[in-house]
């Protein structure tokens, strides 16, 4: 669904089969149709092995494959730098997922409807429309995960399955009222790896529509469409530019190691921090300690407060919600003698703050190639020009 409102709103066909071209999907045929669900038209897009539609593990011909072997598929692919960092960073999340409900080790996952030739499809195309479409952030309104029970390859499983329960804690969730499962562990992965907000719509930020796009489910459903609305979307400024709110979580500590410290600050950041940053200071009777600062999204600051108070072993912290400017930012792709390097970029009322080289794009480079980090950064900034 969330691939069929991508085409809805502009992605081109021929990007989705070029990349299953590069995965080595032999005998994959990818189609998209215009239809309805419960009145409402919009993209069926379907994916099909030898002319047969694959929907998931219980498809004739679908394949299961460990998690080791579709990070091999991503890997060696060609595909761009981001789109293989993205399209790993989605499996590696359900892999983490499916080894905890199962309890088993990341290496022994092995991938039944998620291993099979529609979800890669889906997944490593999602990577694919998220570089296409380069937005500055990705917002959701509270997920939709339906109730009841769900039939899957382990058994009867209560909804939202368990894998898609553990990728969706601390999302806004709701049954909305239906029976059945309307959020997989699929579609629960990109939210979990791909929004940046979630925004009940009474409270959202001011943004003017430029365009969306209507992805349709394979069935009817009895009281609703079966559909995923993609809504592309340009904040509306005031005064110097767009304005959002943001959550600063503050503590002290006087105990903590530096290595410890080091790696507190590496797990908020992993867990969806947008910044996090220490300061020395000198603390009550004279000892030396280190504050700590994060900057993230209110919906998120209550996890990660947790997570700064297990990390550090300070017995509390201070929360403050705060209006933050915010340039608008994209990501590029340019070629370098090297390879290609991500180009961040930032505006505000439509002027350009300046660019950057994504600094993991370029230290990768530089490890791989032995060239000194300086030479590759300014080789980016030099293809920008």
């Amino acid at each position: 669904m969330f691939l069929g409102a991508c085409l809805d709103v502009g992605l081109p066909l021929t990007l989705l089969e070029e990349m299953v071209e590069r995965l080595g999907l032999d005998g994959v045929e990818l189609r998209m149709e215009r239809a309805k669900r419960g009145g409402l038209a919009g993209v069926r897009f379907s994916v099909f092995r030898d002319g047969r539609p694959v929907e998931g593990a219980g498809s004739e011909g679908a394949s299961h494959r460990r998690l080791s072997t579709i990070q091999s598929m991503i890997e060696e692919s060609g595909l761009s730098a981001g789109v293989v960092e993205r399209a790993s960073a989605l499996f590696r999340r359900l892999g983490e997922a499916e080894a905890q409900v199962h309890g088993v080790g990341l290496e022994e996952v092995h991938f039944h409807e998620v291993g099979a030739d529609d979800s890669i499809v889906d997944l490593v195309g999602a990577a694919v429309a998220l570089e296409h479409f380069g937005p500055a952030r990705v917002s959701s309104s509270t997920v939709v995960v339906g109730s009841g029970t769900v039939s899957t390859r382990h058994g009867v499983m209560p909804v939202p399955a368990p894998a898609t329960a553990l990728l969706l804690e601390g999302i806004p969730i709701t049954s909305g009222g239906a029976s059945g499962e309307l959020t997989t562990p699929t579609g629960a992965v990109i939210v979990r790896e791909f929004v940046d907000e979630f925004e009940p719509s009474a409270t959202a930020a001011p943004r003017r529509i430029e365009n969306y796009g209507v992805g349709l489910g394979s069935r009817e459903l009895a009281d609703r469409p079966n559909a995923l609305r993609l809504q592309r979307t340009t904040p509306l400024a005031s005064g110097a530019g767009p304005w959002r709110q943001v959550a600063v979580l503050e503590c002290q500590v006087d105990d903590a190691t530096g290595e410890a410290i080091g790696y507190a600050v590496e797990s908020l950041l992993e867990a969806g921090a947008l910044d996090v940053f220490t300061t020395a200071v000198q603390m009550k009777k004279s000892r030396p300690g280190v504050a700590i600062t994060v900057i993230c999204r209110p919906e998120h600051s209550s996890e990660l407060a947790e997570r700064l108070l297990l990390e550090t072993g300070s017995l509390g912290c201070r929360r403050t919600v705060v209006d933050r400017l915010e340039a608008e930012r994209s990501i590029s792709t340019v070629l370098t003698p090297f390879g290609e390097v991500r180009l961040k970029q930032a505006t505000i009322s439509g002027r350009s703050l300046g660019a950057a080289p994504e600094y993991e794009d370029v230290r990768r480079i530089a490890s791989e190639q032995g060239v000194p980090f300086r030479d590759i950064y300014r080789a980016a900034l030099r293809a920008a020009h």
